[in-house]
């Protein structure tokens, strides 16, 4: 699990240089377009974690206000790779193609399945992050106040959202290799140092932003900034995934 980790990680780097070789720059004019759409809904989110954070001190729970409100903002996160499904399954086929030198005929129909296989993917992976978080938040909730507990909340905060999204960015190399639905959960439950690798990049970027946007004189502008810096996160993650999906298959990465 954690050489997985470790080498889910270093494709990154790897992505960075296939992303040159590959002259993949023009996926960014689509990213930019997809992001326009991603606005809208990015910016009626923000104004519901700002009602959020007002209400939390109302009901007298500030010691977990952080935990809450990181719990809310993940969403965000998942909203961005739903929004950008098209574009992502896009990217991560020509990069298997490239990668692996077999070639598919395109097919409308499989796009549109792919497209509906990862959204359903996402929405899965969605529920089960949260449910998991309320549980900790609740468990948080009862326990009397301790620096400890926060702590170790935060960090099951970051593995969970982190293997969830990290899930929902392996879906896509998944895809290239035809495994169902069924056999992708079986996958990544087998393999979660992939997941944790890839999703931990993606939730560091999140958290990085929240980071940004204090300095940023426009809070819209902070807001166009997350999304695209987020998204080219998560552009280059789909790239690393097919990286780690190739060599495991080809039998380069070893458990």
């Amino acid at each position: 699990m954690l050489s997985d980790f470790i080498k889910s990680l270093l494709a990154y780097l790897e992505a960075l240089r296939y992303f040159v070789k590959f002259s993949l720059y023009k996926y960014l004019i689509f990213l930019l377009v997809l992001l326009i759409l991603f606005a809208f809904p990015v910016f009626i989110f923000d104004y519901i974690v700002s009602a959020l954070t007002r209400l939390i001190p109302y009901f007298e729970m500030e010691k977990y206000a952080m935990i809450s409100v990181n719990m809310a903002a993940g969403i965000s996160g998942f909203l961005l790779l739903l929004i950008l499904s098209p574009l992502f399954s896009t990217v991560s086929e020509e990069v298997g193609k490239r990668l692996s030198h077999h070639t598919y005929k395109f097919s409308p129909l499989q796009f549109m399945k792919d497209i509906v296989r990862g959204l359903k993917i996402s929405l899965r992976n969605l529920i089960y992050q949260y449910f998991m978080l309320a549980l900790i938040s609740i468990f948080l909730f009862l326990m009397p106040k301790s620096s400890v507990l926060q702590f170790i909340g935060n960090s099951l905060i970051f593995l969970i959202t982190a293997y969830f999204y990290g899930f929902s960015i392996l879906d896509y190399a998944m895809e290239n290799y035809r495994m169902s639905y069924k056999v992708s959960v079986n996958f990544v439950h087998q393999n979660p140092g992939i997941a944790l690798g890839l999703g931990s990049v993606y939730y560091l970027a999140i958290s990085a932003n929240n980071v940004v946007e204090g300095s940023l004189i426009s809070h819209h502008t902070a807001i166009y900034w997350s999304a695209f810096s987020e998204a080219l996160v998560a552009l280059i993650g789909v790239i690393a995934a097919s990286i780690v999906m190739h060599r495991k298959q080809s039998g380069l990465l070893k458990k």
